[in-house]
């Protein structure tokens, strides 16, 4: 990591931060733990959720900051993702 993603958000547009990560990896890191606390296995939910969100966080660096939105507008149904206008991801070209 560089100096600048451990830095205090200076500008109302900065991405909100829970600890020293995005809100986007730390939810993937308190899900991975949360699921682990629910089934009995708390360290391997830590272990588990910090290599979860740091792979996360590898992934989407360098790429737009709605990186997550998008992967869940090519992924889920369009029902899950809450997306009713827009067409089918593997329509290619628009009809009409």
């Amino acid at each position: 990591m560089n100096d600048a993603s451990l830095d205090i958000p200076r500008r109302l547009n900065d991405a909100p931060r829970m600890f020293w990560w995005e809100i986007d990896v730390a939810l993937i890191f308190l899900g991975a733990v949360l699921a682990g606390l629910l089934a009995g296995f708390f360290m391997t939910g830590c272990a588990l959720g910090v290599l979860l969100a740091l792979s996360f966080a590898k992934a989407k660096s360098g790429e737009h900051p709605a990186f997550a939105l998008h992967l869940l507008y090519w992924h889920l149904p369009s029902i899950i993702s809450g997306l009713r206008r827009t067409p089918p991801s593997y329509q290619r070209e628009l009809m009409g």
